[in-house]
């Protein structure tokens, strides 16, 4: 994985080194073509990811620059080329196979899912790599509507990915795992009333009473709300 958006920004070489982006605008101008990959991005778009609360002036050639030095810190694309490539007044940043953390998350999480019906084991090591790319909310660098609307799209996938593991390891006779990852999931903050109610159905369908009556009463401290 060379580039990771599920978290705090992470670039690395193949090699496993990190690279040295740079400060100043480099982290958000990267970030911003990584909303968008494989894509060409106008740099009014960027300026406006970059520069959401200002007009900047000299914006323009303020990024081709910034896109400049990101060539020489980033790793090459296919060994050989730039990474980024640039036309006038575009932009856009180039990702392969398996080198964009929230590309791979959703490939992992739709073959996990294909996978449910027919291979339940294999669902759950799909759908498991998925959320272990997850390292916190994405592109925290950005404020604009699009970056917020997309972190939002990937948080939601993945909570929704987690049920379909649950499903899986239920289905694999897993169930101390499934148990494992909801107690890990519902133990993030804030609570989620849906994370907690799967909790405790899934241990009582483990034939643990005792500890789903637990689970129970802890949920309704953390919500503040009796489950019913």
């Amino acid at each position: 994985m060379l580039f990771g958006v599920l978290g705090p920004l992470d670039v690395r070489y193949p090699d496993g080194r990190p690279a040295e982006i740079g400060d100043g605008i480099h982290p958000r101008v990267l970030s911003a073509l990584l909303l968008r990959p494989n894509r060409w991005v106008d740099a009014d778009s960027l300026a406006e990811v970059v520069w959401p609360d200002r007009v900047v002036a000299r914006a323009d050639r303020l990024l081709w620059d910034c896109v400049h030095d990101l060539r020489r810190r980033t790793p090459f694309f296919d060994d050989t080329a730039a990474r980024i490539d640039s036309r006038p007044h575009h932009h856009r940043v180039n990702i392969g196979e398996n080198e964009l953390d929230s590309l791979l998350f959703e490939e992992l999480i739709d073959i996990g899912r294909d996978l449910l019906d027919s291979d339940a084991p294999l669902a759950a090591d799909y759908l498991g790599g998925a959320l272990r790319l997850w390292r916190g909310v994405p592109f925290t660098l950005l404020d604009t509507n699009y970056s917020r609307l997309e972190a939002q799209r990937l948080a939601d996938l993945r909570w929704d990915a987690l049920g379909s593991l649950v499903d899986a390891l239920v289905l694999a006779d897993r169930a101390a795992d499934a148990v494992a990852a909801l107690r890990s999931a519902a133990a993030e903050p804030p609570g989620r009333e849906d994370t907690w109610r799967r909790l405790v159905a899934v241990l009582r369908q483990a034939g643990r009473p005792i500890e789903a009556a637990a689970a129970a009463r802890k949920a309704a401290r953390v919500l503040g709300r009796d489950l019913g």
